[in-house]
């Protein structure tokens, strides 16, 4: 069947170069020839062999009828406008999709009826008074025509195709917010709607957010079918059972490359939740650049940094306190003292390790102890003022880093 950019409706049809006077003419014998045909599709294609009273029966009598028919209606008035006829053929399109049938049957079926109705004519050709030239126009219009009907079918049945598969994806988003909204939703209510889309409640998942970005490589593999995906939010959650099955983070990777995204911890099915609390929170890190963004941010590679700016003004707090004493000094001075001071608390207190770590001379070092030392006093010598410091110290490079 012709597609392509061919648009049903949109063209003059060729039957208007019939005689109109053939349509009278041919009348008599179109309820016959409407019989013979829906005949001969039954014997042709057994899905079409159901009761002339059954639905799909009467819809097969209803459709050669109307083909039929309107065809010669053309002949005598070719001016008459065509979309009833090519919208009923839509509407038989969509109810191929309702049946759970593909397009096939329906398109064999107007193959059958422009071949049959072109061999009927050509049979009764002289009895017609049908001239050689007329019985080529006539040839040219049938299979246009039959055309016109097939394209219009395609066409239903790709919007209900689209309109379903909207529809799918409005309640797998439901279901997202069921599973992610707090307080969370009863387990019964959760059960009943995943049922509804055939999707098998996982032990454990993870929640995933995706900013909003233009960066997303074309061609991305699309995700798996059991990952739920809503977009309703200002960024597009998802949500994804057994994330640390075989391969399953790899495929989360590939189909967000390019974009900035964080997966939650895995977590049982009931804490989701938490987990989107955790994967919102990597996201604003890493926007911020306190995370690195070039793939997916697994919260699980970053929890004492998360832990640590769970409370941002709990933690501001804590770093003007514990880093008061570097606050007068000038900000580069004060970057290289912190500098070597986060790493004299995470080596040891050892100034040779810290000066290889720095790439300094450990003269350098020492002198900046001494510094130091001055600058905070007891405060290093006492273990948990040094483990707020050391807290302080991470906090303030990350942020220092990210401002950059």
């Amino acid at each position: 069947m012709t597609t392509g950019s061919f648009q049903p409706g949109a063209v003059e049809h060729p039957a208007r170069h019939i005689p109109p006077e053939l349509a009278h003419r041919t009348r008599p014998h179109l309820a016959n020839g409407t019989e013979l045909i829906v005949k001969e599709i039954r014997r042709l294609y057994p899905e079409f062999d159901m009761p002339p009273d059954s639905d799909l029966g009467r819809r097969l009598s209803e459709g050669v009828s109307l083909a039929v028919h309107r065809f010669w209606d053309l002949v005598e008035a070719p001016d008459s406008p065509r979309e009833p006829l090519l919208d009923r053929f839509r509407d038989l399109g969509r109810a191929e999709l309702r049946d759970g049938r593909n397009l096939d049957g329906l398109q064999s079926a107007l193959r059958v009826g422009s071949r049959m109705s072109f061999r009927f004519l050509t049979d009764h050709r002289e009895t017609l008074g049908i001239s050689p030239d007329t019985l080529f126009r006539i040839a040219d219009a049938i299979f246009f025509h039959m055309d016109e009907l097939a394209v219009a079918s395609t066409e239903g049945y790709a919007e209900a195709q689209a309109q379903r598969s909207e529809e799918l994806e409005r309640q797998r988003g439901r279901l997202v917010r069921l599973l992610l909204n707090e307080p969370s939703a009863p387990p019964e209510t959760i059960a009943h709607h995943a049922r509804m889309l055939g999707w098998q409640l996982p032990q454990t998942a993870a929640a995933v957010v995706v900013a909003d970005g233009e960066n997303a490589e074309p061609g991305a593999p699309s995700l798996p079918p059991d990952v739920l995906t809503d977009v309703t939010w200002l960024d597009a959650h998802l949500v994804m059972p057994d994330p640390d099955g075989p391969g399953r983070q790899r495929v989360l990777d590939a189909a967000l490359s390019g974009r900035i995204a964080a997966i939650g911890p895995t977590v049982p099915l009931s804490r989701l939740p938490l987990s989107l609390r955790y994967a919102q929170k990597a996201l604003e890190l890493g926007q911020r650049g306190v995370l690195d963004t070039g793939g997916l941010i697994r919260c699980s590679d970053h929890l004492a940094t998360l832990a640590l700016f769970a409370d941002r003004d709990l933690l501001d707090v804590l770093c003007r306190t514990r880093l008061a004493p570097l606050a007068d000094l000038p900000p580069a001075q004060a970057d290289r003292l912190a500098e070597t001071l986060l790493s004299w608390l995470r080596h040891a207190h050892n100034a040779n390790r810290v000066a290889e770590h720095l790439y300094v001379h450990p003269q350098t070092v020492r002198y900046r102890l001494r510094r130091i030392r001055d600058l905070f006093g007891p405060d290093l010598d006492d273990a948990e003022r040094r483990f707020e410091l050391e807290i302080a110290l991470y906090a303030h490079t990350l942020t220092r880093a990210a401002d950059s």
